[in-house]
């Protein structure tokens, strides 16, 4: 769509890059704002933001590569440098960064459920965000689509015929944006510590699972005869420890206040 921002000399800016540095400082904004409010040190709360991207950006490239290493076997190190500048696999930039938060957190001696929720609102947001990264990419594409809003991706191949495809990542900001909105609002309502977490898990793994019958590129893995991609494998997976666990907490929650 419009890849590089504009040049300095030889020197291109990408779009993705700049939207997803602000993404970040949105994101940490938010959590400072909302640790302030948890009685944890936004200092900390900065230092870890900044960790878990670093360490989920590994994490995505390393999904990318399972969900589509037949490419990535034939040449490595051309498949790496064209994909340097996508995010990659958000799910496994999320596992990624989740086991990072467990250790991370462990030896900041800080409250799980507390930098958890904190996350949770804040992390959206820079979704919301970030997806607008992929949308002027020219990546995470849609399937065709007849809508008016369709668009045409001119570096995108079923494109090339003046097809038009639906703006996928689009409707992940819009996703991302809402759950966010809802989050932030609720964050003082919370009936529990984690109550955010379990939230944002849910309602994210539902959407994401049915966005992607709307997706148009196969980068991101698809099995069962191509009719689940990884990313709908790993919201399932998600939802049957997400549910169960958010009502668990809900029930000791009811039954402490008894």
């Amino acid at each position: 769509m419009h890849p590089i921002l504009f040049k300095i000399g030889n020197f291109a800016i990408g779009s993705y890059g700049v939207i997803v540095a602000i993404a970040v400082i949105c994101s940490i904004f938010v959590g400072r704002f909302l640790a302030k409010k948890e009685e944890v040190d936004p200092e900390i709360i900065t230092d870890f933001y900044i960790y878990s991207i670093i360490v989920g950006f590994v994490g995505a490239k390393v999904a990318l590569i399972v969900a589509d290493y037949k490419e990535f076997s034939q040449d490595p190190m051309k498949y790496l440098l064209e994909n340097l500048r996508f995010f990659g696999a958000f799910y496994g930039g999320f596992i990624f960064a989740v086991i990072f938060a467990l250790i991370y957190i462990r030896l900041k001696k800080l409250q799980f459920f507390k930098v958890a929720d904190i996350t949770a609102v804040s992390l959206p947001l820079g979704q919301a965000i970030g997806r607008w990264g992929c949308f002027f990419a020219g990546c995470c594409y849609g399937a065709p689509t007849k809508l008016p809003w369709g668009l045409v991706f001119p570096a995108v191949d079923i494109c090339q015929d003046g097809t038009r495809i639906h703006p996928w990542p689009v409707y992940e900001s819009i996703l991302d944006l809402a759950i966010f909105i809802f989050l932030f609002l609720r964050f003082n309502k919370r009936r529990f510590k984690g109550e955010s977490i379990f939230f944002y898990a849910i309602f994210y793994a539902v959407g994401r699972f049915l966005l992607e019958f709307l997706r148009g590129d196969d980068i991101r893995g698809l099995y069962f005869n191509k009719t689940l991609s990884l990313s709908q494998i790993l919201s399932i997976l998600v939802l049957f420890v997400a549910i169960p666990l958010y009502f668990y907490f809900l029930r000791r929650e009811k039954s402490g206040a008894n």
